[in-house]
């Protein structure tokens, strides 16, 4: 068997796990997504390294979580059709899979039938105990209210795409412009996000400018 079919069979492997958890993969069997019923996604994705040589294949593998409002903000700013899926780098919550689950080396390497066997068996038990955890992240109450610590310190601007959605309110004032310090009222994060609000205002001034919040 030679290299490339003892990366794939490891991959297939990784990937009839992910569809058991309710994830679908795409044409080339290497992003695997799943949908929350507003539109929300967790992504897995494998990335072939350009580390990646004749006798070894290195590949990561890359989690993410994908809001709407910022994925429909995002495909109107470059102009992406709407029928247009995203990708793990469109997440606002990025990780990489590694050697201790979230951290540790995040290569994996692949050379021969025995470090594909061993790869397929530690990807997946670390999947199994890591995607039961990221699956809550597709109930939005959880990430609206109950900032889970695996989303670390940038919980907030989460938070704060999800109520963009519904328009420049107060409680999305306040949380960008009370709860959080100062010196980020003119960031860039903070700006798109209360661009996006003001854009999904009903009625012409249901909103305000970026400084009218001091």
């Amino acid at each position: 068997m030679t290299l490339d079919r003892w990366f794939h069979t490891c991959i297939r492997a990784v990937g009839r796990q992910l569809i058991g958890y309710g994830f679908e993969p795409d044409e080339g069997g290497r992003v695997f997504r799943r949908f929350s019923p507003e539109g929300d996604a967790l992504i897995v994705e494998v990335q072939i390294s350009d580390h990646s040589s004749p006798s070894e294949t290195v590949f990561y593998l890359n989690l993410a979580l994908v809001l709407a409002p910022k994925w429909d903000w995002d495909r109107q700013r470059t102009g992406r059709p709407a029928s247009e899926l995203p990708r793990h780098y469109n997440g606002l919550w990025r990780r990489r899979l590694g050697s201790a689950g979230l951290s540790g080396d995040d290569q994996w390497r692949i050379s021969d039938e025995s470090t594909a066997a061993e790869v397929s068996d530690r990807v997946r038990r670390h999947l199994d105990e890591i995607v039961p955890t990221l699956l809550p992240l597709l109930d939005r109450t959880v990430v609206r209210d109950g900032t889970p610590q695996i989303l670390g310190p940038g919980a907030w601007l989460l938070r704060a795409w999800l109520l963009a959605e519904h328009g420049p309110t107060e409680e999305l004032r306040h949380l960008l412009f009370v709860e959080r310090p100062a010196h980020t009222h003119d960031s860039v994060p903070t700006r798109t996000v209360w661009n996006y609000a003001n854009s999904r205002a009903s009625t012409a001034g249901s909103g305000g400018d970026i400084t009218s919040s001091g």
